[in-house]
């Protein structure tokens, strides 16, 4: 799955920003999402690695939680992120 540099850039972001939540809360499933999210930082460092599709499902629900935190022009990326993870 290829992603261009903003939308590499927006993923990034919002990964880091959900790690850093997943620090602050005693939330259930807290090490699994961990867990998920540097197996992700590191595919997405990986520009020949593919997203397993539990993978995908997860970065799509992570989209859903952004979507009234987006602004500028993120919308649209945010949307081409979502229709290649859902293809």
């Amino acid at each position: 799955m290829r992603f261009t540099l903003e939308e590499m850039n927006l993923l990034s972001e919002w990964l880091e920003k959900e790690e850093a939540r997943l620090h602050q809360t005693p939330e259930e499933g807290r090490e699994r999402n961990l867990q998920m999210i540097g197996r992700l930082q590191r595919k997405f460092r990986d520009l020949q690695a593919e997203l397993e599709p539990a993978e995908q499902e997860w970065l799509v629900s992570l989209l859903a939680e952004e979507r009234s935190h987006i602004h500028g022009n993120a919308p649209e990326a945010m949307e081409r992120i979502r229709r290649k993870l859902i293809h």
